[in-house]
């Protein structure tokens, strides 16, 4: 029993890390800024419902740009807050949003009033919670061309302990994107982000815009398979030194609400690979959490072979935990917190999903 405890840790521990391995293998930043001989005429369009405290931040950021945007078009999604006040005081073009039409959510919808409203050459779709560096558009440019799409997942800024709880949600919408794996942005089946999107203009019209996607719970995802089903190249990067975010300043309540509305439609839209990788990752992680729970029935050097296993595998997920945001060493060292968190509210939605329950968001039905 002692042995097969020990030797049951250390496959999990092993099965964890090399699984990891492989999902992340390829978890790039983007490039340093290089000028382009071509300076493209950007629209940067920010769909906003009550984001005036967000957008006293992102604004002046957006303002303060190496590369000038062309225009900054902020879409007040019917707003009860001060969000149009600011962002005209802030010189941004405010679009006021129309009522939300039948069959459509409500971001898809004020990102393609801002679309048809913009006149750039490209289109870049900012959430207003997003907080880019002054290079930013300037490293997003970098990668572009006329038959390629950008997205940046947002390094997740963290001020208070409950947010640690976001870990794998966090890693597993990395992993889950599928560009993240040895292939990198080669891989069949890669996602988009949804925080960031940096596309031409006539790609945009090319696959019908948000129109194609207009109800859809993560518009990001079913717009990229709109866009590989066309040839269309999509770079995925973390945002780590370019771009952050932070995503629940609202409270522990925000954060359960935000992301019971897309991990189980999420997970299901997730590339194959992608998919038996991070199964397999969660597998071996939960195998050495069992192993430890059962640590007091082994005896002596089996004991410390538990123990150690535990802490190899904790010392493994601190690097990739601080590539996607600032989460402590206590998180990794007391990763079980948040796995089975990550695992009881999968569950929840996915319970919720097949009850028909409804998901609200900002005062709406999403899901």
């Amino acid at each position: 029993m002692s042995v097969a405890i020990a030797i049951t840790a250390w496959v999990g521990t092993l099965v964890a890390l090399g699984s990891a391995a492989l999902l992340f293998a390829r978890m790039r930043g983007l490039p340093k800024a290089g000028r382009r001989d071509d300076v493209p005429k950007v629209s940067v369009i920010i769909p906003a419902r009550d984001e005036e405290s967000n957008l006293s931040k992102l604004l002046p950021a957006l303002n303060a740009q190496s590369l000038a945007p062309h225009e900054i078009l902020v879409v007040d999604d019917q707003s009860e807050d001060r969000t149009g006040e600011i962002a005209r005081a802030a010189g941004a073009r405010v679009i006021e949003g129309q009522p939300l039409p039948e069959g459509w959510f409500g971001k898809p919808w004020a990102c393609q009033q801002g679309a048809d409203a913009a006149s750039g050459d490209w289109l870049c779709f900012l959430d207003a919670d997003v907080e880019p560096e002054p290079d930013a558009l300037e490293r997003f440019a970098a990668l572009m061309d006329e038959r390629t799409v950008v997205s940046v997942c947002p390094w997740h800024r963290i001020e208070r302990p409950y947010e640690e709880l976001s870990v794998f949600f966090n890693l597993l919408m990395i992993g889950g994107i599928g560009a993240s794996t040895w292939e990198g942005d080669e891989a069949r089946g890669i996602g988009l982000f949804g925080q960031t999107l940096l596309l031409p203009r006539g790609l945009y019209r090319e696959v019908g815009g948000h129109a194609a996607v207009r109800k859809a719970v993560l518009e990001n995802l079913h717009l990229s398979k709109q866009l590989e089903e066309r040839g269309i190249r999509r770079i995925c990067r973390v945002g780590r030194g370019t771009i952050a975010m932070r995503m629940f300043p609202a409270g522990f309540g925000q954060l359960v609400e935000s992301w019971s509305k897309g991990s189980a439609s999420g997970a299901g839209l997730s590339s194959p690979r992608a998919i038996v990788l991070s199964s397999t990752w969660i597998t071996g992680m939960m195998i050495n959490l069992v192993s430890t729970g059962l640590m007091p029935l082994a005896e002596g050097l089996h004991r410390s072979l538990v123990g150690l296993a535990y802490l190899v595998l904790a010392i493994g997920l601190l690097p990739l935990m601080r590539k996607a945001g600032g989460f402590s060493w206590w998180s990794a060292l007391a990763f079980p917190v948040g796995l089975l968190f990550y695992q009881g509210l999968l569950f929840r939605s996915i319970i919720r999903q097949r009850r028909g329950a409804i998901t609200r968001w900002k005062g709406r039905d999403v899901a």
